[in-house]
């Protein structure tokens, strides 16, 4: 009884103890640790509270992918993806640059990461993340790495891409449509007609102004589409143009008794819109609905910003505009305020 009453005794001292206090009985050490606090009691550290107000997308992003002149390639994040929306991406106001590029690159591309490139509405091969590259006007971080493509997408220049295992699922091999003589015939004719339609001066010289034709797989089957560019008082990219430039973009499908007609066409008077000079990037089935969304640049005075075209809709238009993080548009531009010139087919 008394051995008893002499171990309760000392059960009853160690539980009166301090917390974490070492405690020496029969010759052995002791820890006594309190259990842990309830959940509810937990506050979140400084980490997680300056990571949920950093602004870093959740979703998937969509990337640019530039080849450099040394072999590897530049990738910008262009926007995060919802399941029907696009989000611009940028450093929200009040955080620290150096913070808000670490954690991007952390969570959204970080070094030895792999994407998935697509050009023509193909998948043609994959870059791997190897050091970090300059940041955006917008203060977002991009990468530098190295790309690997089949042979036909050698001398391909730009992609569009995702990360590994985030990537739409689309079908085909790669072809690059051909910029053929039918396009080069119907190019400026169409130029010339939203150029008077719209009440500017023609150029001097057609082939001067035309900056930039491509074929595109914009609309499943038949004969490839086109995008073009036409600019006048002004160069394709950034840096200054004259007051009164003008800049024609557009993307035309061919029909065999009507020839090239636009689907989507763009005229900016730079007079009113400040300079705004877009060219097509791609075409590429990103929301995995209807047809191939198109991404277009578009160069400024200051920076160059992304802008999505969709015919899902029924008619091809504007359906998201990034934001502009060093100079604003003059003359404010809605969803769809880009002429909708014709139906999708």
């Amino acid at each position: 009884m008394r051995g008893n009453a002499r171990r309760a005794a000392t059960l009853l001292i160690l539980t009166a103890l301090p917390a974490c206090d070492n405690v020496e009985w029969g010759g052995g050490s002791v820890q006594v640790i309190p259990p842990p606090p309830p959940s509810s009691d937990v506050q979140p550290g400084p980490d997680a509270a300056a990571l949920a107000g950093l602004g870093l997308p959740t979703g998937r992003v969509l990337f640019h992918v530039v080849r450099r002149p040394d072999g590897t390639a530049q990738i910008i994040p262009v926007a995060e993806l919802g399941p029907d929306s696009m989000r611009t991406l940028r450093r929200p106001p009040g955080v620290s640059p150096e913070a808000y590029e670490q954690r991007f690159r952390a969570a959204v591309m970080d070094v030895n990461s792999s994407f998935v490139l697509f050009r023509r509405g193909a998948e043609v091969g994959t870059l791997t993340v190897q050091a970090a590259g300059p940041v955006t006007a917008c203060g977002v971080p991009t990468m530098v790495g190295q790309p690997n493509t089949v042979a036909a997408a050698a001398a391909e220049q730009e992609f569009i891409a995702f990360r590994r295992g985030l990537s739409p699922d689309v079908a085909g091999e790669f072809a690059p449509p051909q910029v053929d003589g039918t396009m080069r015939r119907y190019a400026s004719l169409i130029a010339e007609r939203l150029v008077l339609q719209n009440g500017l001066q023609r150029p001097r010289s057609w082939p001067a102004a035309q900056r930039d034709l491509q074929g595109a797989d914009a609309v499943r089957g038949g004969h490839s589409e086109m995008a073009a560019t036409y600019l006048v008082g002004d160069n394709l990219g950034v840096g200054p143009a004259q007051e009164d430039g003008w800049a024609v973009f557009y993307v035309a499908a061919y029909e065999q008794r009507a020839g090239y007609t636009p689907l989507y066409s763009d005229v900016r008077t730079y007079a009113r819109t400040g300079k705004a000079a877009p060219r097509m990037v791609d075409a590429l089935n990103w929301n995995g609905q209807g047809g191939a969304e198109l991404l277009v640049q578009v160069y400024g005075t200051r920076e160059a910003w992304y802008e999505a075209v969709s015919g899902d809709g029924g008619s091809w238009q504007r359906t998201w505009e990034g934001g502009r993080c060093l100079e604003q548009a003059r003359e404010p531009r809605s969803i769809g305020a880009a002429e909708r010139t014709g139906q999708g087919r």
